[in-house]
């Protein structure tokens, strides 16, 4: 199965092939070009260097957020569109799970932390348990000194863009290498989802927002 995955929910913009187990094809920026110039430049860069027509592509992946509400809209619409011309299933995957296959085969909890906004973040503690994925805390929006007291619990390792924005510098973090999104967990966490027949149509495709934009909330 040939997955072209994309990362659009914060500041890296990322595509990827991923052919069975393998990665490839994967381009990852975190410069400030935004994702509408830059987006489907990477994805025909990762085709092209793969050398795979975009036909040939089996299953689209997106993370879905939560995230930066206009990264995550062009992210999926891309999908989407490129599902309903070539008639292909696609898969939603959450940018907080995908964030956690930078540490796959830890046994450490992992907190993803990602900006929210006025003093509140998204984030989950999460660890991986004889390989699969389980859940501690829930994707939400928490306050900030909520999201210490989950760290002060679990004493996780804490990754995300977050970490950027909120001064967590009393707990233990994940290199700067390693705290930043890859479109390669999407596809990643997208061909185990497909494994367990979770695919969509381009219809029920849809970002994962856990609050209003600004705009809304005005």
């Amino acid at each position: 199965m040939k997955i072209l995955g994309i990362e659009t929910s914060g500041k890296v913009a990322s595509a990827c092939i991923l052919d069975g187990e393998k990665i490839v094809s994967e381009i990852t920026l975190n410069t400030k070009l935004v994702h509408s110039v830059m987006l489907i430049d990477l994805i025909d860069m990762v085709l092209k260097n793969a050398s795979i027509d975009i036909s040939n592509i089996d299953l689209f992946a997106a993370s879905i957020g939560p995230g930066s509400f206009t990264g995550l809209r062009i992210g999926v619409s891309t999908i989407k569109g490129f599902c309903f011309a070539l008639n292909k299933p696609c898969i939603g995957v959450n940018t907080l799970e995908a964030l956690c296959y930078n540490f796959y085969s830890s046994s450490n909890f992992l907190m993803p932390i990602l900006d929210a906004k006025s003093q509140k973040v998204f984030a989950g503690v999460f660890r991986f348990e004889d390989g699969e994925f389980v859940t501690y805390e829930e994707t939400s929006v928490y306050d900030v000194d909520r999201a210490k007291q989950m760290a002060e619990k679990y004493n996780p390792i804490l990754l995300g863009e977050g970490l950027d924005v909120y001064d967590f510098s009393s707990f233990r973090l994940a290199p700067k290498y390693l705290q930043y999104q890859r479109a390669s967990n999407v596809a990643i966490v997208a061909k185990k989802l497909a494994e367990k027949g979770k695919l969509l149509s381009h219809f029920e495709l849809v970002p994962l927002y856990l609050k209003k934009s600004y705009a809304e909330g005005k």
